[in-house]
């Protein structure tokens, strides 16, 4: 995985595609459409998820980053290899606005309702990676706003804006080989910005994966650093998923 790829929830415009009835409850989304992506779209770089109020779209999205979003970002998925190799084109409307968490809610039923998903959490043992701060302290700043979370690219950096260490840790998670839980003991919410730019020009010179160039850039970059130990974390353990959405 390149670093570029680093923080990849991401936005695009809306466009409209067709759409059909789905049984409406207080968590379920008026109408839908649920598609297998060409290979094209999954080609196609640019942005994959996109929500306003009461609607959300994802092009080329991986079906494990469906699952990721519907239950609430879970650090580590136990299920079929495959999950990452099924992209879905959604595009969802909700009876009335709704914000990301009621979207992301809905969308769990969609995935049920569509791909058949059932899932559990439970506790497990095994290695992770701790987040933590590093000697010398953090290099970033407190937002000392309410704004949403939001995440933007700039002249090859990545800007995240009104995060907190936990959201760090997910998305750090996502690119190193284990998953990773906060132990920075920092409660804030976070300014942060990775010159990913800078990253995978060392990387590629070094000939270093995109795991490594996590943990040099958290820590050369951020004041962050990752220990190696084992914890007992919940997991999201997938019962059961079709790989071919039921039609619209």
């Amino acid at each position: 995985m390149r670093i570029s790829a680093v923080l990849p929830i991401i936005v695009f415009s809306y466009s409209c595609v067709a759409q059909s009835p789905v049984q409406q409850s207080g968590s379920t989304f008026e109408v839908a459409s649920v598609k297998l992506s060409s290979q094209e779209t999954i080609l196609t770089p640019g942005r994959r998820i996109q929500t306003s109020p009461g609607s959300l779209v994802t092009r080329g999205l991986p079906l494990r980053e469906c699952i990721v979003l519907a239950y609430n970002s879970p650090t580590k998925i136990i299920g079929p290899d495959w999950l990452a190799e099924v992209h879905l084109d959604i595009a969802a409307k909700a009876a009335t606005p709704a914000g990301d968490k009621d979207l992301y809610a809905m969308l769990r039923t969609l995935l049920a309702n569509r791909l058949g998903l059932r899932a559990h959490f439970e506790k497990r043992e095994m290695p992770v990676y701790a987040l933590a701060v590093a000697k010398g302290g953090p290099k970033f700043t407190e937002s000392g706003s309410d704004s949403p979370v939001s995440v933007r690219r700039d002249k090859g950096a990545v800007l995240l804006h009104n995060v907190s260490m936990s959201d760090l840790a997910v998305e750090v998670s996502r690119i190193v080989d284990r998953p990773v839980v906060d132990a920075t003991g920092l409660k804030a919410r976070y300014d942060l910005r990775m010159d990913v730019g800078a990253v995978a020009a060392v990387s590629q010179e070094d000939r270093m994966d995109a795991a490594t160039s996590m943990i040099t850039a958290l820590q050369e970059q951020m004041g962050l650093r990752l220990e190696a130990r084992k914890d007992s974390i919940d997991v999201l353990v997938i019962d059961h998923v079709e790989k071919i959405p039921t039609e619209n």
